[in-house]
């Protein structure tokens, strides 16, 4: 699409990262898989193993396995007592705004287009994507799902949420309120390419029991 500020290429590393709703180093998932972050039980199932010792403080990877593991139990707790104590507006709009400021830090280079993308150009962009890249549209109505891991640049498996801090969660133990940060992040992305504001609905989640993340994106 002529004069936009991220060109395919670009654009396509961006996609590669996105679902990292936060920025943590993937090379912590990989350590939790070296070391064997679940072991077989004599009956077959899985169990999980203890991480290395660890002091408080370390810069190590003995350490950072330690907080990972930490964290997969602090998320959940504290979404629930979001849920518990806070309106659904209210977690909607802050989880947005964490979407907005991911990106952000996560791409700060990427700039907004200057001028505004004509719904043409827009459909155009869309169709050179396509469903490879998780985009499709019908009737003005762009839809969009995650299909890539940014950890491997292929595709990611199902059933498994694409920001690494929530990735061993279920829809069993964690609640969906978090995917609101997945919408700002989608309208953050889509609105500096297109150079106009967008709007996102959510339609499937990995936390919400789908196979994958689904979004309805629509020109405000």
């Amino acid at each position: 699409m002529a004069g936009e500020t991220m060109d395919r290429k670009e654009f396509l590393a961006t996609l590669g990262r996105i679902g990292a709703g936060a920025c943590m180093c993937g090379a912590v998932v990989g350590m939790r898989t070296a070391w064997g972050a679940e072991t077989p039980k004599a009956d077959g199932s899985a169990k999980s193993a203890e991480a290395p010792p660890s002091v408080p403080g370390e810069k190590t990877p003995a350490r950072a396995v330690k907080r990972m593991e930490f964290v997969d139990g602090w998320v959940p707790r504290f979404f629930k007592v979001m849920d518990e104590h806070l309106d659904e507006p209210t977690r909607r709009r802050i989880m947005a705004a964490n979407g907005r400021a991911c990106f952000c830090a996560w791409s700060p280079d990427a700039q907004r287009r200057p001028e505004p993308a004509s719904p043409e150009r827009i459909a155009k962009w869309v169709n050179d994507r396509g469903p490879a890249s998780g985009y499709s549209m019908r009737d003005g109505v762009i839809h969009f799902e995650y299909v890539g891991s940014a950890e491997t640049g292929k595709s990611s498996p199902d059933h498994v949420c694409l920001c690494p801090t929530v990735e061993a969660q279920s829809a069993k133990t964690m609640s969906a309120s978090y995917c609101w940060c997945s919408v700002g992040y989608v309208q953050e992305i889509h609105e500096r390419v297109f150079g106009r504001p967008v709007n996102v609905e959510l339609v499937e989640s990995v936390l919400r029991g789908n196979p994958r993340c689904r979004f309805r994106i629509t020109l405000a």
